[in-house]
Order: C-alpha cells, then structure tokens, then sequence
C-alpha cells in the first residue's frame, strides 16, 4: 500500500475519504491526516456535529481536518485542542474542484512546514479562488494567485 510504504519513509499522509465508505483499518493506520468534509465525517462516525465527528475521528488517526465548505474548516488532533479557520468571504461561481484545490493547497503549505493554522488558512485562500471561476481545474489558482490572496 502507497501510504504505508510513504510513511515508512517519513511522508505524511494525507487521505481523504471520499466517497464515504468504511475505511479498511490498516489504510487508517498508515494515515497521518484524514480530511473528510462534513458529510463524509457524519457518514464515517454517526455523528452530525463536526466537532463531534473529528473528535471521534481520532480514535482511529492522529490528526483530522473536516472541510465545512463556506464556514471554512476544523482541526482536531490527538492531545491538542481543536480548532477552526474561516474560510474567506467570496461569491461563489462554481464550488466544482474546491474541496481538491482545498486539500492540494494544504499538503503544498503542510511540505512547506507552514504552521497548521496558517496552512489551512492559505488552503482556504486557495479554495476561495477556486469558486470564484467556473470549472473543476480549470479553476485552480495559481501560487501567486493564492499568496496574493493569502497576504491580503
């Protein structure tokens, strides 16, 4: 399996776990964060509430990130205090490719080693740009599209 083999080596693993389906254990125990939005989070767990779900969620993996599309995004990780990052106020165009450019945006600034608030804020950014277009790809941002975004 990709993920076992990348962690062995000292790569973080991001899954996301979409569509939601029950995850096979041993996917879980090679992954390092799992971001699901919020309906795959309630899927996976029971749970409707975000918050409850991540909660649940780290039973099973370190670190969670459920998206929660315009309301932005909540971190939860195992000893730590969960927390949430708004996601930039935008009209949006097309929300087709967000939750991808979302979660690229974020694996780019977690290799980085950008702290993880500022990282999901600069994902956000890029998420942000992303609906503003129409398209799945085609709407993806470019980086200076999105640190200029990000640093505004």
């Amino acid at each position: 399996m990709g993920a076992r083999t990348a962690r062995a080596h000292g790569v973080r693993t991001i899954l996301t776990p979409a569509p939601a389906q029950p995850l096979p254990p041993e996917l879980l125990a090679a992954t390092d964060l799992l971001m699901p939005n919020e309906h795959e989070a309630a899927t996976l767990t029971g749970f409707t509430d975000p918050h409850t779900a991540a909660t649940a969620l780290l039973d099973q993996v370190p670190e969670v990130v459920v998206t929660l599309g315009a309301a932005g995004s909540l971190y939860a990780a195992r000893g730590a205090e969960p927390f949430t990052v708004p996601a930039p106020q935008v009209t949006a165009v097309d929300s087709t490719g967000a939750g991808d450019t979302f979660v690229g945006a974020l694996a780019v600034a977690l290799g980085e080693a950008r702290p993880m608030r500022e990282a999901l804020a600069w994902a956000a950014a890029a998420a942000a740009l992303s609906v503003e277009r129409a398209g799945a790809s085609a709407s993806m941002p470019y980086r200076s599209e999105i640190e200029a975004r990000f640093t505004a």
